[in-house]
């Protein structure tokens, strides 16, 4: 389950994300240090608040907005300048998935939690569920690795069949 801290995480990474900014980047448009960023980022215990509040205020928006699911990130037009000035350069900047994080069993977790796969699935069901631009870069064994771990032991569970070279598995209630 998707702790509140780790959907804040998510939520700062995914505005980073957008705009291409490294984590450097970002820490100094909100006046932190790039560690004390990333320990946000990475999940160093609890949300910091008041960073969390800088880092909202680099992109112009305030901390209840910044975290509230329901926000869109802004366009560029609407960043503040020292911050737009950096995303209109990193703007073209191509970035490789395969060089970030996907946060894979994350999305893995919200797709279980979806109620959308069959009673009973693959790891080809839940690559196919994935966003496109994060299967263009994984194959369907990266998601079995990542549901073989511990983290999803008791959420699913092999059901001792097989759908071609498949493993089967289902929910546990």
């Amino acid at each position: 389950m998707i702790t509140e801290n780790n959907r804040i995480r998510a939520i700062i990474k995914q505005y980073r994300e957008h705009y291409k900014f490294t984590q450097n980047e970002i820490a100094k448009l909100s006046g932190l240090t790039q560690s004390a960023y990333s320990a946000i980022e990475i999940a160093k215990g609890n949300i910091d608040f008041d960073k969390t509040n800088y880092i909202a205020q680099a992109y112009g928006i305030k901390l209840w907005d910044f975290i509230n699911p329901s926000t869109t990130i802004p366009e560029i037009k609407n960043l503040p300048n020292a911050t737009r000035a950096i995303a209109l350069l990193n703007k073209d900047k191509i970035i490789s998935i395969a060089k970030t994080d996907i946060n894979l069993p994350e999305r893995i977790m919200t797709i279980l939690n979806s109620n959308k796969l069959s009673e009973q699935f693959t790891s080809s069901d839940i690559w196919k569920m994935l966003p496109i631009e994060v299967r263009d870069f994984i194959k369907t064994t990266r998601v079995t690795d990542a549901i073989s771990r511990e983290a999803f032991r008791n959420v699913i569970a092999f059901t001792g069949q097989k759908r071609g070279k498949e493993k089967v598995y289902q929910k546990i209630k």
